[in-house]
């Protein structure tokens, strides 16, 4: 998408996230999303028909008995940076707020099309926090452009409720409403100080209302990732040699880093699986990188079927840290350490055995070492190859 206009700041919503994620597979209303226990996510005409968040499974399909309800995605976080890399391909200028909330840089035809391709709202100001009450007050698949200079405008006429959107609750909106108050504009006449004191929520709202506005937008930070392929002729199922080859030749790539989930790409007769698996703790292990991907596989819903090509991914690398001990190694005496932080010991020195004030009775002096062998306590139930770091082993 080229155009001569300069670009603007788009807001592009894509919610509920969940929501957009099953009506892009072809889910049709009304739809629910739960986890949890309870409903966390409906579409506008699940809303209407009284599925409101917080409802359980039960109550939410006897209220609405041909409501698709459905668990939360567990691919949706990794389903979010594949959108976020779509959208990089039209612009440098991505910046993701929440899942299903991102900020761009685009011109308003650019924006129109985003916003008919993905069925979004899109929001296009010349400010961050003006192009994103554009986007709620826009229609799915519909871009709302604000001309510069026009904010203030634009904002007067707004319905209250759409400042729902950034921050404002339910009984803030019931209490503003109370007053007679239906459009922003005649909120925007209190004092800051006023609303303040009147909403708990308002330091949320303030910039919106007031400013300061902003028109910055962060370039795109891709997630590091490593991949790994294996292609086999003729096909066969998926066995752990598999998982363990794959795995060891990405294991073999971290050099010292750590993932945070595993992505497991399969092609069988044609079709095309995909599993990921988020990893509960950093995967920086061998044995956790292939049990990472054997559990990806499965997600991926391709057992038993005859592979042509396996693509593994680890994705999110970084470089974990580590608590220091004071002991780097077995064996080391308390000079090494010493050296490394001086003043780390003091030596506790009586003067005064009968001081009214415990404070004036001792004094803390430098320890100074003699011996620098640390000598290994007996007993205490640990092997000694197993200590754990900053103990002593032998």
């Amino acid at each position: 998408m080229k155009s001569e206009v300069s670009p603007l700041v788009a807001a592009a919503l894509f919610l509920p996230w969940p929501i957009w994620l099953l009506r892009r597979e072809g889910e049709t209303p009304p739809l629910a999303v739960h986890r949890g226990g309870r409903v966390v996510a409906a579409c506008p005409l699940a809303r209407r028909l009284g599925i409101l968040p917080g409802l359980s499974p039960e109550a939410a399909l006897a209220r609405v008995p041909g409501l698709a309800l459905h668990p939360y995605p567990q691919e949706a976080p990794a389903l979010w940076q594949d959108l976020l890399r779509e959208l990089h391909a039209l612009t440098p200028w991505v910046e993701p707020l929440e899942p299903g909330v991102a900020l761009l840089r685009l011109s308003l035809p650019e924006a129109r099309l985003l916003a008919r391709g993905h069925g979004a709202r899109v929001g296009v100001a010349a400010w961050r926090e003006v192009a994103l009450l554009a986007a709620w007050s826009a229609r799915e698949g519909e871009a709302r452009g604000v001309a510069e200079g026009k904010e203030e405008a634009f904002l007067d006429r707004l319905p209250l409720h759409l400042l729902r959107g950034v921050g404002l609750t339910p009984e803030g909106l019931a209490r503003l409403r109370l007053l007679g108050l239906k459009r922003v504009g005649e909120l925007r006449r209190w004092k800051p100080p006023q609303l303040a004191a009147y909403l708990p929520e308002a330091p949320r709202l303030l910039p919106y209302l007031f400013g300061p506005w902003r028109k910055g937008v962060a370039r795109f930070l891709e997630e590091e990732t490593l991949e790994a392929e294996a292609f086999l002729d003729p096909p066969a199922e998926a066995s752990a040699g598999l998982f363990r080859h794959l795995g060891a030749r990405l294991f073999a790539r971290l050099e010292g880093r750590a993932a945070r989930r595993a992505e497991v790409e399969v092609w069988a007769g044609g079709l095309r699986f995909r599993g990921t698996w988020l990893a509960r703790e950093p995967l920086h292990t061998e044995e956790g990188v292939r049990l990472a991907l054997e559990a990806a596989f499965r997600k991926g819903g391709a057992g038993g079927l005859p592979l042509e090509a396996v693509r593994a991914r680890l994705v999110g690398l970084f470089r974990p840290g580590f608590q220091e001990g004071l002991w780097r190694r077995a064996g080391e005496g308390l000079k090494e350490v010493l050296a490394r932080f001086p003043g780390a010991f003091f030596r506790v020195q009586v003067v005064d055995p009968q001081a009214l004030a415990p404070e004036r009775g001792f004094r803390l002096v430098p320890w100074e070492v003699e011996d620098a062998a640390l000598p290994l306590a007996g007993g205490g139930g640990v092997r000694r190859e197993e200590a754990a770091l900053g103990g002593v082993s032998g």
